[in-house]
């Protein structure tokens, strides 16, 4: 069996770049809908302690809805199409869709303030598990 998935990166001006991976399986229309944006480029909106979220303007509904995620976890909040990563475990009040997973430390992303500017950016995709 093959898991589809995107590497990616986010980029944050004079402060560094995280990626991390989507997978097209967790919610294939949501991480369509994301994949047909990119780039996306917005300032991040800070959670302390909890989340950095970054608002698309990209319409997707409630796809495979999780209430709780785990630090380095990636998800869309489709109440107000936010792509959010999570620095630590939380609970939401809100159903997002698990799209993804950070790759790396979090410490770049832990280390962001209100104003900075992130860029999300597909690096390729690639097929794992495929048959050769």
């Amino acid at each position: 069996m093959s898991v589809s998935k995107v590497e990616c990166k986010a980029v944050i001006r004079g402060k560094g770049e995280v990626k991390f991976d989507i997978f097209k399986h967790l919610a294939p229309v949501t991480v369509s809908a994301i994949l047909r944006e990119l780039p996306i480029n917005a300032r991040v909106t800070i959670y302390p302690r909890a989340m950095i979220c970054l608002l698309t303007g990209i319409k997707a509904g409630v796809e495979k809805q999780r209430f709780e995620f785990t630090k380095g976890d990636i998800a869309f909040l489709p109440a107000n199409g936010s792509l959010c990563f999570f620095l630590a475990n939380a609970k939401s009040q809100s159903p997002l869709n698990p799209i993804g997973k950070l790759e790396a430390d979090l410490g770049v992303l832990a280390g962001l303030s209100a104003g900075d500017t992130m860029e999300i950016i597909q690096l390729r995709e690639v097929s794992e598990g495929a048959q050769t």
